[in-house]
């Protein structure tokens, strides 16, 4: 089973994931392990019933990636149609989880369904075609060079245009996604936004129907004390508990928007990232990718594509339940310090708690703003030019200086302290927020080694690196078909794929100024010592 060959199967295999999301979600539950099951040996139960869901799933992409194309899409429309009726029968005659409620089955696996029937539509589209060329004999044989990549190396050996100014773009090119015909994303990114979609769906509502039982047991109560105690909606902590309901409810749903939409909005980065990291590293700048500490291994990448969707897709589900979970407990406390006191009309009493901590924070914000003001004001050097954005980096007034930095000492070390907790919190905020991220790194630099989610995402983007350039890709395609060409005698209508337009012999001159430049280039030093052509000026008038 080859996914990553080309290009042309992406979205039927994108169906093909997508109609396994529900198999996904079954190994995260954790409910299939018999009683009485040793917990040393549930490792290996775990292994078992992957291995099952994938075997299980298998034939959907063998029938898409077979050779033998009529008898794959035959088998595909069997096998896919007997998979929806068992889930359609299953979902309306066996409903489980009669806790998250009756439809809680149709709400979650709707998106499964949906991909089947696709999948399904997929198989007949394609046997109608393998019909139809049954009958017609096919002797091209296809290269491994894909068209968008010779549309790539074209670009590269054509004369670049000189453009004045920038080109117009609408909206979407500047906002959100500008498109690039001479990239394609791969298989296995395309297959690992379709299956984060779904087990992200799933995870979201699931969550949402469990907080909605949760949040109806709280809200009953409220009601059982009123019937037990009578008198007792009079008291001030029944009222507290219906404010903490009320409370707990709506930013629970505030933050589960938040944190959905900010989930979504990762998922659609990957290709941003996906594309970007790809560039650079086409142009030769991987230390803009990655530090010089951070070192990957060819086993290393191996692995790491076998592990990227399914790191990918457990990382976004955790991601987004920490990062839920740390928004609502943020909202609840500032809630209760902020909104809470404000709504009950304690003004002075908020005032008199926290007026003093704010009143302290604003004046260490303040001093911290004259110590950069003074410092590019009075310790470094005039403005070399006046269109500079920024004055230089050369001190002026030396003796002042040691003496601002001597009297700074002391009042710097009193506010570390401060410093030291706001970075501590901005720590966890922020590592909550990216920890569905795999393509930022969370440890520190130097230490990205440590990060085995971003440690997989460098590896798989070496490994299609070195598979996919354009370059490399097009180079070994034009040796193939120049091999092809001395040893096999062909026509014009041969089934060797044709190669890249060779370009014309270049003049002498064009040739050995070329050679200086090349030269010149990688010897710097010899430069000064050049004999350069005198400059003839007119000396008339």
């Amino acid at each position: 089973m080859d996914s990553d060959s080309s290009i042309n199967n992406r979205w039927s295999l994108g169906f093909a994931f997508g109609a396994t999301a529900d198999k996904v979600m079954f190994l995260f539950e954790k409910d299939y392990f018999p009683e009485g099951f040793p917990p040393w040996a549930k490792v290996f139960w775990i292994l078992l019933m992957a291995f099952e869901v994938a075997l299980s799933s298998y034939p959907f992409f063998i029938c898409l990636l077979t050779k033998s194309e009529v008898v794959g899409a035959v088998l595909g429309i069997l096998y896919t149609a007997a998979w929806a009726a068992v889930m359609i029968f299953d979902i309306i005659k066996c409903p489980r989880q009669i806790i998250l409620g009756k439809y809680s089955d149709a709400i979650l696996l709707w998106p499964s369904v949906l991909f089947l029937f696709l999948l399904l539509g997929r198989f007949v589209i394609n046997f109608v075609k393998a019909m139809r060329n049954s009958s017609v004999y096919n002797q091209n044989e296809k290269g491994f060079a894909e068209e968008y990549q010779l549309q790539y190396v074209r670009r590269l050996l054509r004369t670049p245009v000189a453009v004045f100014g920038h080109p117009q773009k609408n909206w979407i090119q500047r906002k959100l996604y500008q498109w690039d015909p001479y990239f394609k994303f791969p298989t296995r990114i395309i297959n690992t936004v379709v299956v984060m979609l779904l087990c992200l769906y799933m995870f979201i509502m699931s969550e949402y129907l469990g907080a909605k039982v949760i949040l109806s047991l709280l809200k009953a109560i409220p009601t059982y004390f009123r019937r037990m105690i009578p008198g007792s909606e009079k008291a001030s902590w029944f009222k507290n508990l219906e404010e903490f309901i009320v409370i707990a409810e709506g930013l629970w749903i505030a933050t589960t928007v938040l944190s959905s939409v900010t989930c979504v909005g990762y998922v659609f980065n990957i290709l941003v990232r996906y594309r970007k990291q790809m560039k650079l590293l086409r142009i030769g700048k991987k230390h803009l990718l990655v530090s010089e500490s951070m070192k990957v291994s060819s086993s290393q990448s191996v692995v790491a594509v076998s592990k990227f969707i399914s790191f990918q897709v457990a990382y976004i589900m955790w991601g987004y339940l920490i990062m839920h979970l740390v928004q609502w407990a943020f909202g609840m406390i500032f809630t209760y310090i902020v909104i809470v006191p404000m709504k009950h009309g304690k003004w002075m009493e908020l005032l008199n708690r926290w007026g003093t901590v704010i009143l302290t924070f604003v004046i260490v914000l303040v001093i911290k703003k004259i110590q950069v003001f003074v410092g590019g004001r009075f310790f470094l050097q005039p403005k070399m030019l006046p269109s500079d954005s920024e004055k230089p980096l050369a001190l002026d007034n030396r003796r002042v200086f040691v003496n601002f930095s001597y009297f700074l000492f002391f009042h710097s070390v009193v506010m570390g302290i401060g410093s030291c907790l706001l970075r501590l919190l901005r720590s966890v905020i922020l590592g909550a927020w990216l920890v569905a991220r795999i393509d930022r790194p969370v440890m520190p630099k130097g230490f990205e080694q440590c990060d085995a989610g971003y440690t997989v995402w460098v590896g798989m983007l070496f490994l299609d690196h070195y598979h996919t350039n354009p370059i490399l890709v097009c180079f070994c395609q034009t040796l193939c078909d120049k091999i092809k060409q001395k040893t096999l005698s062909v026509d014009s209508n041969s089934s060797v794929c044709k190669p890249l337009e060779i370009v014309p012999r270049v003049s002498c001159k064009a040739r050995t100024r070329w050679f200086l430049l090349y030269t010149l280039l990688n010897n710097p030093s010899i430069q000064k010592i050049r004999k350069l052509k005198p400059l003839s000026y007119s000396l008339d008038g």
